[in-house]
């Protein structure tokens, strides 16, 4: 289980009340978008964690290999979800209030101080988050984790619009209120949204379609090559961290069982994947009992 799902889901429904008071307070359009931000961000780990508790189920006789893939769909729910209600009421308040400003009130001094506060928790949420997927070094390891990953992307959007709100507050100090500035800005806020629902759409899709990992595959190869083994892997993605193997070779393999199994052992050690099953196919006839069963 993630911890920073359950964080995010705490901290962003604080700051969607923070956000929400300052704009009941200020009637600000950004602050207005802000708010829809947050709330959007709270229903969206509320479905990551759906996600994740669903996804724990083991195999069973609708499912043999688990129901680990339950996280790229709720993912994807998730990422929808951003695109229609994030992207979308932001961009349709803002260009509303673009073209029929109304007189907004200046940013109070209690209001700044609940967007810093906004600020400082979502700052804390992304570096749990970044420190989950494993760093900058870990997010192309970690590709597959597409929970730690949506939360490290809401999370790095919120940031990019607080610093926005934050803008759009010292404007109103400095100059007085901008409607059309402040709108402007509630639309940028719902781009940045759409852009991030449409990546990590994407990313769901590919992962619910069949998908295998080519650097888990290489690995497999290159291992079995060591081993004077010319095979061609192929490996099926069941979870961000699980797979299974196909492993066609163009001769008999006596022991593939064996092999097999220290060819999982060696992909958990080195690479830190679970490899569920072996697979073996012989181009070239039967390698006895041993092909029969999966590794």
């Amino acid at each position: 289980m993630s911890s920073s799902v359950t964080i995010s889901i705490v901290t962003n429904t604080a700051i969607a009340a923070s956000k929400g008071f300052g704009w009941f307070v200020t009637g600000s359009p950004t602050l207005f978008a802000e708010t829809i931000h947050s709330l959007a961000d709270v229903g969206n780990q509320i479905l990551l964690k759906v996600g994740e508790v669903r996804g724990e189920g083991g195999p069973d006789r609708m499912h043999p290999f688990g129901r680990g893939q339950e996280k790229f769909f709720w993912a994807l729910v998730s990422a929808v979800s951003v695109f229609f209600i994030g992207c979308g009421i932001n961009i349709y308040h803002g260009v509303n209030a673009w073209l029929h400003p109304e007189a907004a009130e200046p940013f109070t001094l209690l209001v700044v101080g609940l967007l810093l506060l906004a600020l400082a928790l979502e700052a804390w949420t992304f570096r749990v988050a970044l420190k989950e997927i494993g760093g900058v070094a870990g997010l192309k390891k970690s590709r597959n984790n597409v929970t730690v990953l949506a939360v490290l992307l809401e999370d790095a959007v919120a940031l990019i619009g607080i610093l926005l709100t934050l803008l759009v507050a010292g404007v109103s100090h400095a100059w007085g209120p901008h409607p059309e500035f402040d709108a402007a800005v509630a639309v940028a806020v719902g781009a940045l949204l759409g852009l991030m629902a449409v990546f990590l759409a994407a990313i769901n899709r590919r992962l619910l379609i069949d998908i295998s990992d080519p650097a888990l595959d290489r690995a497999a190869e290159r291992w079995l090559a060591a081993r004077d083994t010319q095979t061609q892997v192929r490996s099926l993605v069941l979870d961000d961290d699980r797979a299974v193997v196909f492993v066609r070779s163009g001769r008999d393999l006596p022991g593939s069982f064996a092999l097999g199994e220290a060819l999982k052992a060696h992909l958990k050690s080195a690479h830190g994947k679970q490899v569920d099953a072996v697979y073996w196919k012989f181009r070239t006839g039967s390698a006895g009992p041993d092909a029969k069963e999966p590794a």
